[in-house]
Parts: C-alpha cells; sequence; structure tokens
C-alpha cells in the first residue's frame, strides 16, 4: 500500500483541524470506506487490480448510511484532501474517480 506524501499529510492535517468531532468521526468511516479503494487506476501487489467504480457523492452517501450518517461537505472534502477527482462518464454525468480493489484476498 502506498504511503501518504508529507505534503498530502499536512494537507489532511490541516483540514481535520478544523472540523468538529462529529465530522472528524465521520472522516474515520470515510477511512474505512476506502481502504480498498484509490484515486488512480493502479494495480498494488498486495491488493490485486484495481478496477473503476466512479460515484457520485451521494452515492457515497448512500453506501454509509447503514453505518452513520456522512455529510457532503466531509465526503468531498475528505475526497479532495486524499486527491480524488471528477471525470465525466458515458451520459455527461459527473462522478468522483475511484477504482476499487475487487479481490484483496489473494
Amino acid at each position: 500500500m502506498k504511503e501518504l506524501s508529507d505534503k498530502m499529510k499536512e494537507r489532511i492535517s490541516k483540514w481535520l483541524e478544523s472540523l468538529d468531532e462529529e465530522e472528524k468521526f465521520q472522516t474515520e468511516v470515510l477511512d474505512g470506506y476506502f481502504t480498498f479503494r484509490r484515486n488512480l487506476p493502479e494495480d498494488d501487489p498486495g491488493f490485486g487490480k484495481a478496477v473503476e467504480e466512479f460515484k457520485t457523492t451521494d452515492e457515497i452517501i448512500d453506501d454509509l448510511t447503514p453505518m452513520m450518517y456522512v455529510s457532503k461537505d466531509v465526503v468531498t472534502g475528505w475526497l479532495r484532501c486524499h486527491d480524488y477527482h471528477v471525470t465525466t462518464i458515458a451520459d455527461g454525468t459527473l462522478k468522483w474517480a475511484i477504482w476499487r480493489f475487487m479481490d484483496v484476498t489473494s
């Protein structure tokens, strides 16, 4: 698994300082959600091949709702701090460019 750059760690740290305690807990849920997801289509020797799993902010929130509500501001802040970007899919919809490791057991 790739190590975060010092610049990214600093950016995340500054952003986290701006959040209240509830929002900080929401970021912990996002950390868990993105354990096997990446912002670039890279394969990982430990996790295998990454496949695209482009999602809107609302789709991410829907995935997390059974665990807890996570606000749009926290989701978008987390994604931006971790260098995720939007992409336009075939129907013209904007979604977050996310790649997911599907088989992490091999």
